[in-house]
C-alpha cells in the first residue's frame, strides 16, 4: 500500500526544530514544564513509530518470520502512545492551573488511569484476536470494530482536559485557553482527514503544529529560575499559590530557613557559602522522591529560606518528610573537602489551616522566621500557643483597621502613680483593640517604632480625640484643670506635613487645651524623626504640650536631640529595672542615669511595673513616676475617675 508521507516528514523536522531551540532554553525544574517535555515526548513517539510502521507496509517482507510480528509491534505501541498524547494533554493542562494527581489515591488512580488501562487490555487481547486492528496477508493495515473504545478513551481524556479549562478559565491567559484550545483543533482535523483519507499521514503533523504554538506560548525560563542555584524562584512559588488558594485546594509547604549562612560566607568565603546552598537546594530537589516516594517541587523563597511543595494529602508522609528534612539539616555539608555544619530550621504551613490568602501566608513567614535563629529545635511546630499570640500581635494593623471601621475600638486610661502623692490625676491613654471573636486585645508592647501605616496613624488620632474628650468632660471646661492624659504616637504621625493643623482641629472640635495632654514618644521614634517631625514638636511646645520619652535605654539614643525639644519626663525602659536587679553594677548604672535626668530638671518614669520586686527597685532609684499594671489596670473613662475619687474619699 502507497502512503504520502511528506507530512509524517515535516512533523519530524518541526520537533526536532523544537529539540533545537530547547536546548538554548534554561532547563527549568516546574511542574509545567514536566507536562510538555512529557507530551512533546509522547507525539514524537507516535510520529517515529508511524514512521516505521508505514515503511515497512510499504516494504512489505512476507518472507521473514519476524515481519508480521513487527508489523503488530508498530501498531500496538502507535495506539499507545498515541492515547498518551490525549492523557498527556490532560496533564498539561491540570500543570497551568497547577491541579496534581495524586495517583495512590484511589479515585484520582481511576479518575485519570482507568481509561489507559482499557487500552492497554484491549491492544493486549489483539495481538490474540484482531479487535481493534489487523495486517491481512499482504501486510496492508486494517481497523476492527473496537477501535472506536481508543477513540472514545482519547475523547475523554481531551474533553476532560477542556472542562478544567473553562471551569478555571479566569486563571489562565487568554492567549494561553486559544493556544492550549487549538491543540484539540488542529488534531480533530488530523483525525478527521486522516480517518476518511489514511493514505494522508497528516495526523501527526497536525499535532506537531499545535505543540509548537503551545511551546511558544510557555512562559520565559528565567522569570521563573534563580539563576545562582537553578531552582524555581519567589514569583513561580506565588504563581502556583494563588492557582490554588483560588481553587480553595487543601496543600502543605515545608519551609526550610538556613539561620547562619551570612555568618558561614564571611568565614569561608561567599563563593563556598552559594556552594552549600546550591547542595541544600539539590537535596531538597530530590528527598521526596528519593525517601517516601512523594512529588515536590522546591522553590527559593527569600535568600536564605526555602519553599517545598509536597503534592500528597497525606499527612503523615508530610511529617515524615518534615523530619527527614530536619535530620538532614543536623548533619554537615560536605564541600571543598570541608565538613560544614548549618543552623536551620523547618515547618509545614497547610492551607487552609494557618492561612487563607498569600498575603496571610507571606506573613506567617515573617513572623516564623524574625526571631527563628534562637529556637533550639530544628522543627518548629506552628500550632503553637507562642506563635498564635505572634501572629495576634503581627496581625496589629488588620485587627486595627477592622476596629476602627467597625467603631469597636476601645480607649482605656492608666493611672499614673507619683512618689509623693502615690495617686495623682494624669493617666496613660491606651487603645485596645476586638477581635473577630469580641475579646480585647493589648498591643501596647507589639506597636512598631519606625514603620509608618495608615491604620497605625488613624490609630494615633482615634486615641487623641478621645483622650481630649474625656479631659474636656472631666475637667468641666476649666483651662487649668487638674486631670491630664499622656496619649502615644507614631513616627508616621508625627512626621505629617499637617499634624500640627490637625491636632489644633480636635483640640478645637473637643474643646480641649493641648497642655492637658502629654505626647509619648520612644526614643527610637525621637532619634530617627525627620525635620518635618522635630518642627512639628516645636510648635506643639510653644502650645504648651510637653513630651514624654518612653523605652528610654531600649533603642537608639540622640540625647543632644532630645534635650533639643520640649520633653518633661524620661521613661526608663523595663529592661534598666530587670538589669539593676541582677547586679550592683548596674543597679549603680540605673541610677546614675536616674540622678542625671533629674540634674537637668526632669521627671523620671518607671514603665511596666509588673511585681512588687519592680516598684521596690524603681523607688529605690528615684523614680518620679511608676505605671504598670501592677499599679493599676487600664480601665474605662468613668471608672477612672471613680477610681480617683474612691482613692480620695478613703483618705
Amino acid at each position: 500500500m502507497q502512503y504520502n508521507f511528506y507530512f509524517d516528514i515535516c512533523a519530524l523536522f518541526i520537533l526536532a526544530t523544537i529539540a533545537v531551540t530547547s536546548l538554548s532554553r534554561r532547563r527549568v525544574p516546574a511542574y509545567r514544564q514536566r507536562a510538555y517535555a512529557a507530551l512533546y515526548t509522547a507525539i514524537l513517539g507516535t510520529t517515529i513509530v508511524e514512521r516505521v510502521d508505514v515503511m515497512l507496509q510499504m516494504n512489505p517482507m512476507l518472507d521473514k518470520v519476524w515481519f508480521h510480528q513487527a508489523q503488530m509491534l508498530c501498531g500496538s505501541l502507535f495506539f499507545l502512545i498515541h492515547l498518551v498524547t490525549a492523557y498527556c494533554y490532560l496533564v498539561y493542562i491540570m500543570s497551568l492551573l497547577d491541579i496534581y494527581v495524586e495517583y495512590r489515591v484511589l479515585k484520582d488512580f481511576l479518575r485519570v488511569c482507568l481509561g489507559y488501562l482499557i487500552a492497554v487490555v484491549l491492544i493486549i487481547v489483539n495481538w490474540f484476536v484482531p479487535i481493534v486492528f489487523y495486517y491481512d496477508e499482504n501486510g496492508a493495515y486494517h481497523r476492527a470494530n473496537f477501535i472506536y473504545v481508543l477513540y472514545l478513551i482519547a475523547f475523554y481524556y481531551v474533553t476532560y482536559g477542556i472542562v478544567l479549562m473553562m471551569r478555571y478559565s479566569n486563571l489562565m491567559r487568554l492567549k494561553t485557553r486559544i493556544v492550549t484550545t487549538s491543540y484539540v483543533f488542529f488534531s480533530v482535523i488530523g483525525i478527521v482527514i486522516q480517518f476518511f483519507f489514511p493514505s494522508v499521514l497528516i495526523e501527526n503533523f497536525c499535532y506537531t503544529v499545535s505543540i509548537t504554538l503551545v511551546f511558544i506560548t510557555l512562559q520565559n525560563p528565567s522569570e521563573m529560575v534563580d539563576e545562582r542555584l537553578n531552582i524555581l524562584n519567589r514569583k513561580a512559588f506565588l504563581e502556583g499559590l494563588e492557582l490554588k488558594t483560588y481553587r480553595k485546594h487543601p496543600h502543605a509547604t515545608i519551609f526550610v530557613t538556613i539561620d547562619n549562612i551570612r555568618a558561614l560566607s564571611a568565614e569561608i568565603g561567599y563563593a563556598q557559602g552559594q556552594a552549600v546552598l546550591k547542595k541544600i537546594a539539590r537535596y531538597l530537589m530530590r528527598v521526596g522522591k528519593l525517601e517516601l516516594r512523594l512529588s515536590t517541587y522546591t522553590y527559593r523563597y527569600s535568600d536564605y529560606c526555602f519553599a517545598v511543595t509536597v503534592h500528597s494529602r497525606d499527612d503523615r508522609k508530610i511529617a515524615r518528610l518534615l523530619e527527614k528534612i530536619a535530620k538532614r539539616l543536623k548533619e554537615p555539608w560536605n564541600s571543598s573537602n570541608m565538613a560544614i555544619h548549618i543552623d536551620g530550621h523547618c515547618f509545614v504551613i497547610k492551607y487552609p489551616d494557618h492561612y487563607e490568602t498569600t498575603a496571610e501566608l507571606m506573613n506567617r513567614i515573617d513572623i516564623i522566621t524574625e526571631d527563628i535563629a534562637g529556637v533550639r529545635d530544628v522543627i518548629i511546630d506552628l500550632d503553637d500557643s507562642k506563635y498564635k499570640e505572634i501572629k495576634k500581635y503581627r496581625d496589629y494593623d488588620v485587627l486595627a483597621r477592622g476596629s476602627l471601621d467597625a467603631k469597636r475600638a476601645v480607649v482605656k486610661f492608666q493611672p499614673i502613680l507619683s512618689k509623693v502623692y502615690k495617686i495623682n490625676y494624669s493617666a496613660d491613654a491606651i487603645c485596645f483593640f476586638v477581635d473577630e471573636n469580641g475579646n480585647e486585645v493589648d498591643l501596647r508592647q507589639h506597636i512598631p517604632d519606625i514603620r509608618v501605616t495608615q491604620a497605625l496613624m488613624d490609630t494615633d488620632e482615634f486615641v487623641y480625640r478621645r483622650a481630649c474628650r474625656a479631659l474636656a468632660f472631666w475637667n468641666g471646661g476649666d483651662k487649668n484643670g487638674k486631670y491630664r492624659a499622656v496619649v502615644g504616637l507614631s513616627q508616621g504621625e508625627i512626621s505629617r506635613n499637617d499634624f500640627v493643623r490637625r491636632i489644633k482641629k480636635i483640640l478645637k472640635e473637643e474643646k480641649a487645651e493641648a497642655s492637658w495632654i502629654s505626647l509619648k514618644l520612644t526614643e527610637t521614634t525621637l532619634a530617627t524623626m525627620n525635620s518635618v517631625a522635630e518642627r512639628n514638636l516645636k510648635l506643639l511646645g510653644d502650645m504648651k504640650a510637653s513630651i514624654i520619652v518612653d523605652r528610654y535605654g531600649s533603642g537608639y539614643g540622640n540625647l543632644d536631640r532630645l534635650l533639643g525639644l520640649p520633653v518633661m519626663q524620661i521613661n526608663i525602659d523595663h529592661s534598666i529595672l530587670t538589669s539593676a536587679m541582677e547586679s550592683e553594677e548596674m543597679r549603680i548604672v540605673a541610677q546614675g542615669i536616674v540622678n542625671l535626668f533629674h540634674d537637668i530638671s526632669l521627671f523620671v518614669g518607671a514603665t511596666d511595673i509588673s511585681c512588687e520586686e519592680d516598684k521596690k527597685m524603681a523607688e529605690q532609684l528615684g523614680c518620679d513616676f511608676l505605671i504598670g499594671d501592677y499599679m493599676g489596670e487600664p480601665m474605662k473613662d468613668s471608672s477612672f475617675v471613680k477610681f480617683i475619687d474612691a482613692y480620695f474619699d478613703e483618705g
